[in-house]
């Protein structure tokens, strides 16, 4: 016989957030073991941050602190498998921790050899002299600066230079000092431009040219966007920006549940269409990621306390899965994700933006008509 549901809240509530959190990265391996893939032998990682808001109350203040607008927010870094679509690991650190010091602490954990797709964020050269210490390559955008003008200039696809680090490199890493002086080599890419996109130059630590074509890591690392819509979904369909619990132990409990929630989705979507490392030709068809989400949830919901028609909306579902899909076009200015809302804490802009104004403007004649019409407006 199921337990009640306050009983079932009950014994959730007594259950470590480790136990969820070692949940979540188990759900990572059994689907890599499965459908893991590898570039060159390089497990493709991709790292991103976001501020997630909690309750605030004392002891999440004294865990995470206060962010932007007096309330308590958490430093948020994913680590997001490309082959799998999976988060390999996600950790929630306090608002003040700089997203490279996490990215090296997973660094340091991690015994596979990966590849980390960054963001340009993470510049530095000794961030990226700690990622080969640590025996791990890096792939990410380089800043506007001088290197990047030189190299711009010089109108090569690729090239390998040295770098040695200097006091200025590791200003922001006391503990690193005993890399002072050492001779760094990295690869500079220029990826193709467009007649509305400059060239974008790529910094790596992918020095072979022959093994690594600069044109298939540029294609690489268009892939980042994945992460992206990873945490769209995260935030609006699964909902950690709304958690209203007040008890530290169940708010960490509900972020690794929904990570665990998110995986299991993803292992779904992979039965149906395995994601690919290289972007997808355009024109094939993409199913419906949103879907996965609520059947996987409806499934749980099923497990937990069945009752009548679930087995019914289990099956609707499924076969809405294969009939809901979009066809991808990699040229889009944001790629598609289907009937999936704006994050609650996002500006509204563009078609949404226009609609809200078109509706004001037509309330504003409306309001002035009836004014007239009542004499309270001459």
């Amino acid at each position: 016989m199921l337990p009640a549901r306050e009983a079932n809240d009950e014994a959730c509530a007594k259950l470590p957030a480790d136990i969820v959190r070692q949940l979540h990265v188990h759900s990572h391996r059994n689907e890599y073991g499965t459908n893991g893939r590898t570039f060159h032998g390089l497990k493709v990682l991709i790292p991103d941050g976001t501020k997630v808001s909690f309750a605030d109350t004392q002891p999440t203040r004294d865990k995470y602190g206060a962010g932007q607008g007096h309330y308590v927010q958490s430093q948020a870094l994913g680590f997001y498998e490309l082959s799998t679509g999976t988060f390999e690991d996600f950790r929630f650190e306090h608002c003040n921790t700089p997203e490279r010091a996490i990215a090296i602490g997973h660094m340091g954990s991690n015994a596979t050899r990966s590849l980390y797709m960054a963001d340009a964020g993470y510049n530095g050269m000794a961030f990226i002299a700690i990622s080969m210490d640590k025996n791990h390559e890096l792939l990410m955008p380089l800043k506007n600066c001088a290197l990047a003008k030189k190299f711009l200039k010089a109108k090569k696809r690729s090239a390998v230079i040295g770098i040695k680090l200097s006091k200025i490199h590791l200003a922001n890493y006391p503990g690193h000092h005993h890399l002072l002086g050492t001779c760094i080599k990295v690869r500079l890419i220029r990826t193709r431009g467009t007649s509305k996109l400059r060239s974008q130059v790529l910094i790596t630590t992918l020095i072979d040219e022959v093994v690594f074509g600069w044109r298939e890591v540029t294609k690489l690392y268009l892939q980042r966007y994945c992460v992206e819509l990873a945490f769209r979904h995260l935030k609006t369909r699964i909902g950690i920006e709304r958690i209203r619990k007040r008890k530290l132990l169940r708010i960490e409990q509900l972020l690794f549940a929904a990570i665990v929630l998110f995986n299991l989705s993803a292992a779904l979507r992979n039965r149906i269409r395995r994601p690919s490392l290289l972007p997808e030709k355009a024109g094939i068809k993409l199913h419906c990621f949103t879907l996965c989400i609520e059947l996987v949830h409806t499934f749980l919901q099923a497990a937990l306390g069945p009752r009548r028609g679930i087995r019914k909306k289990m099956d609707s579902s499924l076969r809405a899965i294969r009939g809901c899909w979009f066809i991808y076009k990699p040229w889009r200015a944001e790629p598609r994700i289907c009937r999936t809302p704006p994050s609650e804490f996002s500006v509204q802009k563009g078609a949404e933006m226009l609609t809200e104004v078109e509706t004001a403007k037509f309330l504003s004649v409306e309001y002035e008509i009836l004014a007239q019409q009542y004499g309270q407006r001459e």
